[in-house]
């Protein structure tokens, strides 16, 4: 309906004010009480990343068809992008803005795609030996491979020292190859000593190098690991018919020669138990009529991956939940059954340890001829220097891994926490910084609050290692939420999951599982993302403000403000869809 007392003109009407020339005279900024801050920020997957990875950048430059700078951006943090690529729990995209959308972005796949498709060459980065002090590190995980790449890359000369004969600790005794390729692992790790990094394989730390004969380093990082697996009192000791979980994969193919019809059963929830049972039946061609799990956490609840056990039933194998060992059977030696309780498992609110308590007086008995137990590690304890503080089966630490000797750090499964690669390469990364700080005689407080990503566990050794952000110092405190954005500029997608190999196929060979996203599916997933937080030069702020007073730098590309003409509206920050801009008061 049109408003009769409004009047209605056009520009033809000589009652309207027109101005041929210039408004330049007339500063509108003076009416301004609040003014836009162009900042990037920290998007919440990069908060959650336990590495600090600057995921959106990756995206960023993927997007632009730049899959090596992608590649780059995952290295300047996490040297093992390709094993991170395929075995990470991911708690980034559990966290991505994207999920409040539609579904969250496929953070794990493009890290996978750049490690497999992009080039670059870190190995000029750093200047090699260009640093004073000589570091040992002593085991070769992704904790020590971690410690090793940050340390050569700042300039320090560093000795890995490893027991096997092999590189690569749990990522090669641990990891079944068809989760993790050897040949994405050996890459992985030739670009690591690529750096200029000093190699001892088969070299027991204690025993065929002394810890005197370490001392000579100015300082040590123990990724030792925790490398015996354990055995609950109900099973006795390990002999005939019955080992761990980590003996088991260390060396699988010693059971090929076991009859296949044997019932195995494998005791435990966790990841070590499920690769087990997997590893076997591909061992047994397929047959996983006689390969049993058993576990005392219901299955929501299991610690393994929620996506291996998927995977683990789709392939055949049993899960039986519920149940804890009672008594084992044995006839000449060997075990012939195993009884189980009814049992519930409660976590400590303060210590988080887990107790397994029975319930009830059920009992379920299961025929075997062989038993997997896979129900956690411990350390040996005499592999460590003498002076190490041990507490309940862990070497004490600070949280910046500074053990009781001064000299010495520690990182890995033998501090503890969170047992998953991402950790461990995220404990090697804070070893190198708290290293670097003990010889340099720097506050290793206050270097990782200042380069702290968010609020989150992780920090930023890339701006540690170029001497601060600067005047960007405020980009890694501020966190964007998905309020904070402008989704009228995306529309709902589905996202593009990896493909596997069927069930039928895969359980009957160790061929990877997911082959991966090919080239066209993964540029589709790679659109879906906001890029939360970071400037993509865009230009939409430039179409909306009605001031015309922003202005983009013609040689950074940088984007500010025209303080003489900008009014405050708003409008800028509103419109953003990356949540760059932000509206503080005028003395801010």
């Amino acid at each position: 309906m049109i408003d009769r007392y409004r009047p209605m003109v056009s520009r033809d009407d000589p009652f309207v004010a027109v101005s041929w020339k210039s408004t330049r005279a007339f500063k509108t900024g003076t009416q301004r009480s609040e003014k836009p801050l162009f900042a990037n920020k920290v998007a919440p997957c990069r908060q959650a990343c336990p590495i600090g990875i600057d995921i959106p950048t990756a995206f960023h430059l993927a997007s632009e068809g730049d899959i090596d700078g992608a590649l780059r951006t995952f290295l300047e943090e996490n040297p093992l992008p390709g094993v991170c690529g395929r075995v990470c729990y991911h708690p980034c995209e559990s966290e991505c803005n994207r999920g409040s959308l539609d579904e969250p972005i496929g953070i794990r796949t493009l890290e996978r795609f750049a490690s497999d498709h992009g080039k670059a060459d870190i190995a000029g980065d750093g200047a090699a030996d260009s640093k004073k002090g000589k570091i040992a590190v002593i085991g070769s995980g992704p904790a020590g491979l971690s410690a090793c790449y940050h340390m050569a890359r700042s300039g320090y000369h560093v000795t890995l020292i490893e027991a096997r004969a092999e590189l690569g600790g749990m990522l090669r005794y641990g990891i079944p190859p068809y989760r993790l390729p050897r040949s994405v692992l050996n890459c992985e790790i030739e670009r690591i000593i690529s750096l200029g990094i000093t190699t001892q394989v088969a070299t027991r730390a204690g025993e065929d190098i002394s810890w005197e004969e370490l001392r000579s380093f100015d300082a040590l990082f123990l990724s030792v690991g925790l490398q015996e697996g354990r055995f609950l009192p109900e099973l006795n000791v390990p002999g005939a018919g019955m080992i761990t979980g980590l003996d088991f994969l260390a060396d699988p193919w010693r059971w090929s020669r076991e009859d296949d019809t044997n019932k195995v059963l494998i005791v435990g929830g966790g990841n070590v138990a499920i690769d087990a049972a997997r590893t076997l039946i591909r061992i047994r061609r397929g047959r996983a009529s006689t390969i049993t799990v058993v576990c005392p956490e219901p299955r929501e609840h299991m610690p393994a991956l929620p996506e291996e056990i998927a995977e683990a039933l789709e392939e055949g194998i049993t899960i039986v939940n519920g149940w804890a060992p009672h008594r084992l059977n044995e006839d000449g030696g060997r075990p012939i059954s195993l009884d189980f309780r009814s049992a519930e498992v409660r976590r400590d609110r303060e210590t988080g340890n887990v107790e397994v308590t029975t319930v009830g007086r059920e009992t379920r008995g299961y025929p075997v001829d062989m038993i997997i137990v896979a129900i956690g590690q411990h350390m040996r304890a005499d592999s460590l220097p003498a002076g190490i503080d041990i507490k309940d089966g862990k070497i004490v630490t600070d949280q910046f891994g500074r053990t009781s000797l001064p000299e010495v750090f520690a990182g890995g499964d033998a501090i503890g926490g969170r047992a998953f690669v991402a950790d461990a390469v995220a404990d090697g990364k804070r070893g190198a910084a708290a290293i670097s700080c003990f010889l340099e005689g720097r506050a290793i407080e206050n270097e990782l609050q200042i380069h702290r990503v968010g609020q989150g566990p992780a920090f930023s050794i890339e701006h540690y290692m170029r001497g601060g952000p600067g005047k960007d110092a405020g980009s890694l405190k501020r966190v964007v939420t998905f309020e904070d954005l402008n989704t009228l500029f995306f529309s709902e997608r589905a996202r593009r999951d990896q493909e596997r190999l069927q069930p039928k196929v895969r359980s009957k060979c160790f061929d990877e599982v997911s082959p991966g996203l090919d080239p066209s599916a993964m540029i589709e997933e790679i659109s879906r993302c906001f890029r939360c937080g970071i400037c993509i030069d865009c230009g939409i702020c430039l179409d909306f403000c009605p001031d015309l007073s922003i202005i983009k730098d013609a040689e950074s590309g940088i984007y500010s403000f025209d303080p003489d003409y900008c009014k405050g509206c708003g409008v800028c920050s509103v419109a953003c869809p990356r949540g760059i801009i932000q509206m503080v008061g005028e003395r801010s």
